[in-house]
């Protein structure tokens, strides 16, 4: 099984928090100490066994976001 995470987004839809540079995904929106792509993530760990089978997906610019998180 194979699970895809699309984390796309410009930053607009939850303006002032998120930006061109670092939109809604990578932010803690919920207050639970996670962004919205780690929760996702966390989330997906439980249906997917083996993490290697999921992937991200999100525009290059956000490679170092993503890696980061």
């Amino acid at each position: 099984m194979y699970a895809v995470i699309m984390a796309g987004g410009r930053g607009t839809r939850f303006w002032p928090l998120s930006r061109s540079q670092y939109p809604k995904q990578f932010i803690d929106i919920l207050g639970t100490g996670k962004s919205l792509l780690q929760s996702t993530y966390e989330r997906m760990k439980k249906v997917v066994k083996k993490t290697q089978n999921i992937y991200i997906v999100a525009a290059d610019r956000y490679y170092p976001l993503v890696k980061k998180q």
